[in-house]
Order: C-alpha cells, then structure tokens, then sequence
C-alpha cells in the first residue's frame, strides 16, 4: 500500500490527540515504519506498528485518491493486538 500524503484538519485532529493521546505526528510514523495494515469489515483500513519512540500505535484510516490517506482515529495497541502484530509480522 502506498500512501503519498495524510489528510488532517481540526476534527481528526482533536479527536485522536485529546480522546486517546496520539499526536498525528506519531499516526504518520506507525506508517514509516513498515506497519501491518489490513482492511475492516466498514471498508476502510488499519495500520499496525510501532512509532519511532517505540510506541505501538492501531491507526485507522481512509484511503482517499492519489495516496492519500485520511486518519480516522487510533490508540495504543492491547497486549492482544501486540500479540497478533508480532504473529503477522513473520
């Protein structure tokens, strides 16, 4: 999957940085870094890996035209997604 830029703007801003304490700079970086992505049954997409602190981030995302990738909203992996990353990773 390519992703060419990220799409951000107050709302999704707000909500991934004050309801669960993701800076989007840190949301870009799970991108970086080789992430596990796959699709979800509403159609759009989860990136799974580590920022470059060593944060282990869930993204998700929309996929927009050209690359471009809207964040939806994410959090820091459960011990569970921790697990099934690592699993897929292989």
């Amino acid at each position: 999957m390519f992703i060419k830029e990220f799409e951000w703007d107050e709302g999704n801003v707000v909500h991934i940085e004050l309801g669960h304490g993701v800076k989007p700079e840190e949301a870009e970086e799970v991108f970086a870094n080789k992430p596990l992505y796959r699709k979800t049954k509403k159609g759009h997409y989860v990136a799974m890996g580590p920022s470059q602190e060593g944060r282990y981030l869930t993204i998700v995302f929309a996929l927009k035209k050209n690359g471009v990738a809207r964040v939806i909203t994410g959090w820091d992996m459960d011990k569970a997604e921790i697990m099934y990353w690592q699993k897929q990773r292989v």
